[in-house]
């Protein structure tokens, strides 16, 4: 009896321990429901198994946006990093040319696991900043902004050399320029460019979730399964991945009913910059490989406004609501003061007076069954740079 009493004990504190080491999440539903718990499952994108901290175990439907509690999501990696046709990124501890392939070794997927990443679904390969760049982010995005025909090699002075990419390994990379084939060592290179086309075109797979990493590293999945803390799926081009659900940072559920804000066609942007005229545009500059960053955390997909600034969505009654995050720039923001308020059909739905980097993230968890037509107007300070980040769109049933 005592025999037994003692294995119940043990078994009981095990499974407490086991728990405890199980990395806790902050979930956000559709409609704005906030849970929070360990995910023990998610056998679909419209469910999520998780348990309480007091191991009480519940089903959260239509999950949406998912965050590590007490961390902040980090930013883009800036040194040895795969850069992928649709803009996200791996950080790769290793990384060797095999045939038409590019083999990985990443901290970010399971322990002793090679992902094989096609040459042809790689934009470039960024090992650090090269001398004399003074903002390495927008050189970054300038040359994943490229369509090129060549292949080329950036060497640590910044000098850039085109060519036909032969080999890439720990200690050289070779690259085929047509009149020679030089030889250079890897630690002597800061990024590689693989050749490109225009993508724009092509039939587009679905994004169901994306995801932030430990490392930063961004990715994006058109399907997978998560079961027993192991996250598996495929990337939007078709490369499997294994990932501990323990490395993952933040996520955001997508799939075909959900549409991004920088998706939308016809906005209509006018931003008044301190001190500048009115400026008119068609369409809001929105991007998802920069660092938006707000209350320490970096977001990749998302939006700026400047200034006072009125944006007009033409939704012409398609959504049923709009979910997203939004807040002053840790950089740029701390200085300024806004009164922002969000109007459908002209009709106010949602404002903010006064509002300062000091209130943090703000969320968005608006209705729009009807809306033909949505405004965002902001009137604001110097120094009011206000990031608006995952801002997503939900079609109507």
């Amino acid at each position: 009896m005592k025999l037994l009493l003692q294995t119940a004990l043990f078994f009981s504190c095990w499974a407490t321990f086991v728990s405890a080491q199980e990395p806790l999440f902050i979930v956000r539903d559709r409609v704005g429901t906030i849970k929070e718990g360990s995910i023990q499952r998610m056998p679909a994108t419209n469910s999520l198994e998780m348990q309480s901290a007091e191991g009480k175990s519940f089903t959260l439907a239509n999950p949406v946006y998912i965050a590590r509690k007490n961390s902040v999501i980090p930013k883009v990696p800036l040194a040895r990093t795969l850069w992928l046709l649709n803009d996200d990124c791996i950080k790769f501890e290793n990384l060797l040319m095999k045939d038409d392939s590019f083999e990985v070794e990443s901290l970010d997927f399971v322990s002793g696991s090679k992902t094989l990443v096609p040459l042809l679904d790689t934009k470039m390969i960024w090992l650090k900043n090269p001398l004399g760049i003074l903002d390495p982010v927008s050189y970054r995005n300038k040359i994943l902004g490229e369509i090129r025909a060549k292949d080329f090699v950036v060497l640590n002075n910044a000098e850039r050399v085109e060519g036909v990419l032969e080999s890439f390994g720990a200690k050289t990379v070779v690259l085929d320029t047509g009149t020679s084939k030089p030889e250079y060592k890897t630690d002597s290179i800061s990024l590689v460019g693989l050749s490109s086309d225009d993508n724009s075109k092509k039939e587009q797979t679905i994004e169901v979730v994306s995801l932030v990493l430990d490392s930063g590293a961004r990715i994006t999945l058109a399907e997978f399964n998560l079961s027993m803390g192991i996250l598996e799926g495929k990337t939007m081009q078709g490369v499997k991945v294994r990932i501990p659900l323990s490395k993952i940072q933040h996520a955001v559920i997508l799939g075909k009913s959900v549409v991004r804000i920088q998706e939308l066609k016809n906005i209509k942007l006018r931003q008044v910059p301190f001190f500048e005229t009115p400026m008119e545009a068609k369409a809001v500059k929105a991007t998802k490989n920069s660092d938006f960053l707000i209350s320490g955390s970096s977001y990749t997909n998302g939006f700026s406004t400047m200034g006072s600034t009125s944006i007009t969505f033409p939704l012409d009654g398609k959504y049923q609501k709009l979910c997203g995050f939004f807040g002053f720039d840790d950089m740029e923001g701390r200085q300024g003061r806004a009164d922002i308020k969000i109007l459908a059909d002209g009709k106010v739905i949602a404002s903010w007076v006064g509002r300062t980097w000091k209130d943090g993230l703000g969320s968005l968890n608006l209705p729009l069954a009807g809306t033909k037509e949505l405004s965002l107007v902001v009137e604001a300070s110097l120094g009011s740079k206000i990031n608006w980040c995952e801002c997503l769109f939900f079609l109507a049933d």
